[in-house]
């Protein structure tokens, strides 16, 4: 009896002795213990020794310790923070950084860090995200007329640097052409978007700088002027427009606008001129009187910077106008056609620059059509210029929206593009009752230079047509008019 109860108890002890043992081990699986983080590396097994304090929104991140096993929550900033627990051990937790996180910077008032909780414990780790690098696209600045009558900065003005994520600015400063600096701001302030910094201007100004603003995720360059920089035009669209058109100047430093002035005749009424807030685009509407034959064939912007201009009715780029300003031809023919060599149509086009040319008809598969043949090209483009510089451009006006969706194919020179939407190619929209502005890289028709295309066009059959195509033909009545086709140089 003494025995067996001795044994009995001997072994209720072992199994005992084996629970605990079994929990402990069950304890130690499961992540227990103070929760550590000892480091923040790339997810490539190569890579294993690129521990980094620092990463970028949207970056994939290997969080290393132990007991970092049945994590709960994840914050970086102070923000919860999407994670997939099956990428989550005892010493890794795998997880991509939200592309929406608030930075410091953005917001000073969060802690740098990462923080895991678990279901023992919290692990803290100084982590710094960063949301891109710094830039500038502009800067904006009141100048004073000096003593000379002429705008100049003033030390201690303020200048608005326009840009983005201009979080956490270390330094500006002021420096030459060649970046060296000449003397640090003294102060600035920041929006609460981090788009437009507030700099006050340090003693020193040259006459052309850069300012440079240094961050801690990276520097920033903004060119300037102590007086106004010369403004420089890039585009404009459409460069033949219809009375009534909005006419749209692309660029830089286009600000303090003194004049606009359209072929030496036509000036342009400021009040009725908008400038963008970024100062790289001007509109205005073309007004009731176009250019003469005599005219300069350009557009001039002048600010108190300088002059710009671009070319803007050149009459010797035009391939027909329907004005009697076109190329020579041989001979045309077309069907349902009206305008100014046809009969008359039952809508009328409100305003237009002179005569235009027209269709209207039920849609089927041969009609809204006009072949010219013999058609000569412009000869005002150089032979030797790149087909990449030039564009057919042409505008298009709908008397009413057709019921169906249909195209303009157009043939020029040989080459032909066989569906161009019937839509403003600079806003991509279809209007009714308005002038759309249509343009298609010449290198949709051919291939090398301007002779090159020219010089391979056949001289008499087709060379330049319009024809229409519809989604539907099934009982859609379809009008459409056309004016101005010409030859434009992009570049």
């Amino acid at each position: 009896m003494n025995i067996s109860k001795y044994i009995l108890t001997c072994i209720v002890s072992l199994l005992a002795i084996g629970s605990s043992l079994t929990l402990t081990s069950c304890k130690d699986d499961d992540g227990g213990g103070q929760p550590v983080i000892e480091r923040v590396r790339l997810t490539d097994p190569e890579k294993a020794d690129s521990a980094f304090t620092v990463a970028g929104l949207g970056q994939m991140i290997l969080i290393e310790g132990h007991n970092l096993g049945h994590a709960m929550n994840i914050y970086i900033n102070n923000q919860d923070c999407y994670f997939n627990t099956n990428y989550n051990t005892d010493t890794h937790i795998i997880m991509t950084i939200p592309t929406d996180l608030i930075v410091y910077g953005a917001d000073n008032s969060l802690p740098m860090e990462i923080r895991v909780e678990t279901t023992h414990g919290t692990a803290v780790y100084g982590f710094h995200v960063i949301a891109g690098t710094p830039s500038i696209d502009y800067y904006k600045a009141d100048m004073p007329l000096n003593s000379e009558g002429i705008p100049e900065m003033q030390p201690g003005q303020i200048v608005e640097l326009h840009g983005s994520l201009l979080h956490e600015i270390e330094s500006i400063y002021v420096a030459g052409l060649d970046t060296v600096k000449i003397a640090d701001c003294p102060s600035w302030e920041v929006n609460d978007s981090c788009t437009v910094a507030y700099v006050n201007m340090p003693q020193t100004i040259p006459a052309r700088g850069i300012i440079v603003m240094e961050c801690f995720a990276g520097t920033a360059y903004c060119g300037f002027s102590k007086s106004p920089m010369a403004p420089e035009l890039i585009s404009v669209f459409p460069d033949m427009p219809i009375p009534g058109q909005t006419v749209t100047l692309t660029g830089k430093y286009l600000t303090d606008l003194m004049a606009i002035n359209i072929g030496g005749e036509i000036d342009i009424d400021l009040d009725d001129v908008t400038v963008s807030d970024a100062q790289d685009k001007v509109t205005f509407k073309m007004p009731s009187q176009i250019p003469s034959t005599a005219a300069t064939g350009t557009i001039k912007l002048r600010t108190l910077g300088g002059v710009a201009e671009l070319p803007f009715y050149r009459y010797d780029w035009i391939l027909e106008d329907f004005d009697g300003n076109g190329t020579s031809q041989n001979w045309n023919w077309g069907t349902d056609v009206r305008g100014a060599w046809w009969d008359a149509a039952s809508f009328t086009v409100e305003p237009a620059s002179g005569g235009w040319i027209g269709f209207e008809a039920y849609a089927g598969w041969w009609d809204h059509n006009i072949q010219f043949n013999g058609k000569q090209a412009p000869a005002g483009i150089d032979a030797n210029t790149p087909l990449t510089d030039l564009e057919l451009r042409y505008e298009v006006y709908l008397p009413q929206m057709p019921d169906a969706t249909c195209y303009t194919q157009i043939t020029f020179m040989g080459g032909t593009v066989d569906r161009t939407d019937i839509a403003d190619q600079y806003t991509g929209k279809t209007l009714v009752g308005e002038w759309m502005s249509v343009a298609i890289p010449l290198t949709k028709f051919g291939e090398g230079t301007y002779g090159d295309l020219v010089g391979a066009a056949p001289g008499d059959d087709g060379n330049f047509k319009i024809y229409h195509d519809f989604e539907s033909r099934e009982g859609i009545w379809f009008a459409v008019a056309y004016d101005n086709f010409r030859i434009y140089k992009i570049k």
